[in-house]
């Protein structure tokens, strides 16, 4: 006879899920974690503190909606499949045994399936949750074996990145073409084999759509690799040619104001290369995120990103310079772009040694002489 009792439960509100699951796999525990929040519930299983499964009560991680969303299926496959499922068999075999997904593929689905409905939960700020210890063993064919830690990072940083991607990159029609040179560059990003394949997909005719269903990638994971490519310029978006006219060129064709801009980028390029030197990259990224929010109430800064190299996109940077009346435009760009840079230097200079301060002001300094020098020559 099964028995499952009642371990522990909480408030979502008062406790942050990347703890519960921290807390379940340190106790090693094995049973259910059931987390809800109104009509939505997650069930996530566990196997002596690993998790194994996941279940969720929307249709939008069913596992057919979610092969349909990656593009592993088509519409009609997902209908037929649908119309060929009785209460004794499971939708991932319909669909293997139709032709439609390879067992490889099934497998790739409920794992990826199973991870998304976990991640769906990190972005919960009220529920309940309730964690039931069972010795029952899970009905299910397919039963993995997941880093509870893995998950926590991707949760979190998954949380961090969904408003950026999104802002960036609003269309799923959206097609990119790679910049002459980016193959050189690419070894930098450090990319995994399946996102390397990505890149050499992107030929200026596939849209997004097509990129995740030619992909191995998930949806998310597909659009992460794509926003990190953008960022460090590596690719751009083909643009409609009925639209291609300049739309600041009033800006472009301004000298000065693009040496000031790209002359700041240097520095905050190098200031994230000696921070990132110092505290590594993870910790150099949260710096540089956290005083751009502290930056984002002055216009000149709207929609602006800094990449993983620590540099702002100069594009949209020039985008909202062209909104300003033209006689405000050099005093309000050097005026947000100083304010921006004095907050990272101090930022920056409570994680460096003298030497390495002495070092940085340095830079800035010949960096900001330069561009007087330039500017009394022009």
């Amino acid at each position: 006879m099964t028995s499952e009792k009642q371990a522990f439960r909480g408030d979502l509100s008062l406790v942050q899920f990347a703890d519960v699951l921290t807390f379940v796999s340190m106790v090693r525990r094995t049973g259910k974690l059931v987390v809800g929040q109104g009509d939505l519930e997650r069930t996530i299983y566990w196997n002596r503190g690993e998790i194994v499964f996941a279940t969720a009560n929307s249709t939008e991680h069913s596992l057919g909606h979610f092969l349909l969303r990656n593009g592993k299926i088509t519409e009609q496959q997902y209908e037929e499949s649908r119309s060929r499922l009785t209460s004794g068999t499971r939708h991932g075999k319909v669909l293997v045994q139709m032709g439609a997904i390879s067992p490889k593929d099934l497998w790739w689905g409920v794992k990826n399936q199973v991870l998304e409905i976990i991640y769906s939960v990190f972005g919960w700020d009220e529920g309940e949750f309730t964690f039931w210890e069972s010795d029952e063993q899970i009905r299910e064919r397919i039963l993995l074996s997941l880093n509870t830690s893995s998950i926590i990072m991707e949760g979190i940083r998954r949380l961090d990145e969904g408003a950026m991607i999104r802002e960036r990159i609003t269309s799923f029609d959206t097609v990119y073409a790679t910049i002459p040179g980016a193959d050189a560059q690419l070894p930098s990003l450090d990319l995994d084999e399946h996102e390397i394949v990505l890149f050499h997909l992107i030929d200026g005719r596939r849209s997004i759509r097509d990129l995740i269903r030619s992909s191995e990638l998930t949806e998310f994971e597909a659009l992460r690799i794509l926003y990190q490519l953008v960022s460090a310029r590596l690719i751009e978006e083909v643009r409609d040619e009925r639209r291609k006219e300049p739309v600041f060129l009033d800006v472009e064709d301004s000298p000065e104001l693009l040496r000031i801009i790209s002359t700041y980028n240097d520095m905050f390029g190098h200031l994230f290369e000696v921070l990132a030197g110092s505290v590594g990259e993870d910790r150099a990224r949260e710096v540089f995120m956290i005083t751009l929010q502290n930056a984002e109430s002055n216009e000149l800064w709207n929609g602006v990103f800094f990449d993983q190299f620590g540099r702002f996109d100069e594009n949209m940077l020039v985008a909202n310079v062209s909104e300003l009346p033209f006689e405000q435009r050099k005093a309000v760009l050097e005026d947000g772009l100083n304010t921006l840079l004095s907050i990272h230097l101090f930022e920056v200079s409570q994680n460096l040694d003298d030497a390495a301060k002495v070092d940085v002001f340095r830079f800035i300094s010949d960096q900001k002489a330069q561009l007087e020098r330039v500017g009394a020559e022009s």
